[in-house]
């Protein structure tokens, strides 16, 4: 008696819920009645997390049967037209399974991309023999993809860094907020910023109205977004971040104390 033989899961399932999945491959279905011989494998990209918008990829078998980039092009319209008659948020594209493959053995970067992390909606057995031996790495990938994402991962780490560094700015103008705010609670014209902590030792700190670390933490703060706002500063560690955060939340408790009393005593009288 042969052995039942168990098929694998496809890579990448956990792109879309089940539900999602199995309007996409109605979807598929609809197209492959319409061009059944001409589909090798429909795709889908990865789904992008700020864009509600599917991708679908269809490759074309030219290497069974003769396919001109004119009939990519007719494809090509007619899977569009379909696609903006379904409810699916639906992008299609199209490309030969032998520009594909040149793509492939060139490790060209849209095309591996799509190998990697395509979701295969159907394949007559073209696409996912190549899949596989990619994601369990069969395949050795070249010295030239290698360093691609060498590169992709330096610009993540410099945009996490500049992320950091916009989030210590968010902090500042959180500091001098409230600041502007109680010196003018104290009967003032707010200052400029660079004249904010003076102001702030002078006619809250001498007075015993806040804590004496509130003029520090605005010169803190005002010296930081300088450095940050003229590129001196490149790099903050998650330590000196924290360190930002607490002395940001230190001094908006100890601000906001000092004008929920003085304002709510100038309400009562």
């Amino acid at each position: 008696m042969e052995d039942k033989l168990e098929r694998k899961k496809p890579h990448n399932a956990d792109h879309l819920t089940e539900q999602r999945y199995r309007d996409v491959r109605a979807f598929a279905e609809k197209a492959l009645q319409e061009h059944g011989k001409t589909i090798s494998s429909v795709l889908l990209k990865r789904p992008s997390e700020s864009r509600n918008l599917l991708e679908m990829v269809f490759i074309l078998d030219d290497l069974n049967s003769l396919i001109f980039d004119p009939q990519v092009e007719e494809f090509r319209i007619s899977a569009s037209d379909m696609a903006y008659e379904s409810t699916l948020p639906l992008k299609c594209e199209a490309m030969l399974a032998s520009a594909f493959w040149e793509g492939f053995r060139s490790r060209d970067d849209d095309v591996m991309q799509l190998a990697r992390d395509g979701l295969v909606v159907h394949d007559n057995g073209f696409f996912l023999p190549l899949q596989d031996l990619l994601v369990t790495g069969k395949i050795r990938p070249s010295k030239e993809s290698v360093n691609v994402y060498f590169v992709k991962a330096e610009r993540s780490l410099k945009a996490s860094n500049q992320k950091v560094g916009r989030a210590v700015i968010d902090l500042y103008w959180a500091v001098m907020d409230a600041a502007h705010a109680a010196v003018m609670v104290a009967g003032l014209t707010p200052p400029s910023p660079k004249h904010l902590a003076e102001a702030v030792r002078k006619e809250l700190v001498a007075r015993n109205l806040v804590h004496r670390r509130c003029a520090d933490i605005v010169d803190r703060f005002y010296d930081a977004a300088k450095r940050i706002m003229h590129k001196e500063v490149f790099e903050i560690s998650g330590r000196e971040f924290d360190s930002y955060l607490a002395d940001a939340d230190f001094f908006l408790k100890e601000i906001g104390d000092f004008v929920k009393e003085h304002v709510d005593r100038e309400v009562s009288r």
